[in-house]
């Protein structure tokens, strides 16, 4: 070879992202792509030989899950990301997408970006791409198109979506595949997600799949109707002809615990007999993290955020709060308030801030809400033997189910669960090197090849010559999370050096400046 390389990575042990067995070699960058990979070389320039002797060195990882996107206005927003190996991540999930946005959605996303502190000024979501590239991207990034977003942006009425209302959304997803997006999402716990029937997602699935994107869904229960989110999942898939991804798959409330298996044989079965295939993600805690007002019935949403305060203060909300509590069996004593204003209840579970404060349960949600209907929980409501079984079914990749979160944010980004800054190094750590029921190529082939070739990434995820050299090397013997529910912004030990599109962004252990990320775009996208 006569070209002088960027860099030579040599003798370490590579994971090159198929799932076979491991061997040591070398590994060529030069001009942002792979150029060299061999198990012997010689006489090879390179401006920068890195030896990898111990090391393992595999393609960057893909999270299949994160949320808005809005975090990349700060700076070093992915750092907690790249620590974990992560060198491309997947926004816009669970209905909610930074673009595009529709008029009754504008007033909203000015709150935020006020909030927030950044600057609010598209509508598209080539906009919003353009506006990421004028800030610079650490890593990589793409977007699936938020079904809550498009809703929120134009239906007056949530609960009777009107034809011409329709026809908007239809365009505005047909644009977003056409800007770049790789396929639809749904949030359907959430308003205004949780008010579309069945066929309106059909026919915008129907528009995502024209384009070879993907379907991903927070389903509409993960709880007593496990069963029946699945069923409408698998029927969005087939009539819209698109692969479906099941978002974090859990069964949640300890009456459903040990569902997940009888879930993964449905799956089984549907991927056997239909040309759609379905998937799922999962992130390794039995905790979730999400909004407070997911916990309340859907009449006080239904009139959207801003009037749910309203319906709070009125004469019936504590006795139909009272009875959802009921009726779903919450345990609040496991859902714990996490937020940066009235530290007196921070930490505290929902139940023991309902007894310090002498209220009913109900009222404690009502009194919280009227002082922050954005606050954020976490609930202790999942099997570890269902994640397990989750984790290790062939057909799941691992998420961290977390935006960008700078160390630095402004508190009211919120405080993030674990998963933000570990769920990566912890499923290495829990799966290959504790529990050991993975291989460690096994459980990089979750997290580079299989989402790569599912979202139709055809220039990453694996280490082979012409791919994108997105790469990690780490030592496995030290890799592990430090996040934890109590101190969750905690980096993860372990990997040495990363590179982004050819670029090192972590050298030696120690995150630079560089920002050589790009946008992932659909293969069709115009």
């Amino acid at each position: 070879m006569n070209t002088t390389l960027d860099f030579l990575i040599i003798n370490a042990t590579i994971v090159d992202g198929n799932g076979g067995e491991p061997f040591i070699g070398s590994v060529g960058i030069r001009g942002g792509k792979v150029t060299l990979v061999a198990e012997e070389i010689s006489h090879i320039n390179a401006r920068k030989v890195i030896n990898g002797e111990g090391l393992f060195l595999t393609p960057g990882f893909i999270d299949t899950h994160a949320s808005t996107g809005f975090g990349f206005f700060f700076p070093h927003a992915a750092d907690h990301k790249l620590y974990q190996g992560i060198t491309s991540e997947i926004f816009g999930n669970c209905g909610t997408s930074p673009a595009p946005i529709g008029p009754l959605l504008a007033p909203k996303m000015n709150e935020i970006a006020n909030d927030l502190g950044f600057t609010f000024n598209w509508q598209s979501l080539a906009e919003y791409f353009a506006r990421l590239e004028e800030v610079g991207l650490q890593f990589n990034v793409a977007n699936l198109t938020g079904h809550s977003t498009l809703r929120g942006g134009i239906v007056q009425d949530w609960t009777d979506i009107q034809p011409e209302e329709m026809a908007w959304m239809k365009q505005g997803m047909r644009k977003s595949m056409q800007e770049g997006a790789l396929g639809l999402s749904t949030g359907l716990i959430y308003a205004p997600g949780c008010f579309a029937g069945t066929e309106e997602i059909v026919e915008l699935a129907e528009i995502a799949a024209q384009y070879n994107g993907i379907y991903a869904s927070h389903m509409r229960d993960e709880r007593d109707k496990l069963d029946d989110a699945i069923e409408e999942t698998l029927t969005i898939g087939h009539k819209a002809g698109i692969n479906v991804l099941i978002s974090h798959l859990k069964s949640a409330e300890s009456r459903n615990f040990g569902k997940i298996p009888e879930v993964l044989k449905r799956l089984d079965e549907f991927n056997k007999t239909h040309a759609t295939q379905a998937k799922i993600d999962v992130y390794p805690y039995t905790a979730v993290s999400t909004k407070l007002r997911a916990f309340i019935p859907k009449d006080i949403l239904e009139d959207g955020i801003e009037a749910m305060q309203e319906k709070l203060k009125e004469a019936n909300a504590e006795q139909l709060i009272a009875s959802h509590i009921l009726e779903k069996a919450y345990d609040l004593s496991k859902m714990l308030f996490i937020s940066f204003d009235n530290l007196q209840w921070e930490g505290k579970s929902i139940e023991a801030i309902a007894v310090a404060e002498g209220w009913s349960l109900a009222k404690t949600l009502i009194e919280i809400l009227m002082r922050d209907t954005e606050v954020w929980i976490v609930y202790f409501c999942i099997d570890q033997a269902d994640i397990d079984a989750a984790i290790c079914w062939p057909n799941a990749m691992i998420c961290t189910d977390s935006w960008s979160h700078p160390i630095n944010a402004p508190h009211s980004i919120g405080i993030p669960h674990p998963r933000s800054y570990g769920a990566f190094t912890q499923f290495i750590y829990d799966y290959v090197k504790v529990k050991k029921v993975l291989s460690f190529s096994e459980a990089v082939r979750k997290i580079t090849s299989m989402p790569a070739d599912y979202f139709n990434i055809k220039d990453r995820g694996r280490i082979e010559v012409g791919k994108m050299a997105d790469l990690v090397l780490l030592d496995l013997e030290t890799l592990k999370p430090n996040a934890t529910y109590a101190k969750p912004k905690q980096l993860s030990e372990g990997v040495v050096w990363v590179w982004v599109n050819g670029v090192a962004v972590i050298e030696e252990g120690k995150i630079n400046d560089k920002e050589p990320g790009a946008i992932i775009k659909n293969l069709r996208s115009s």
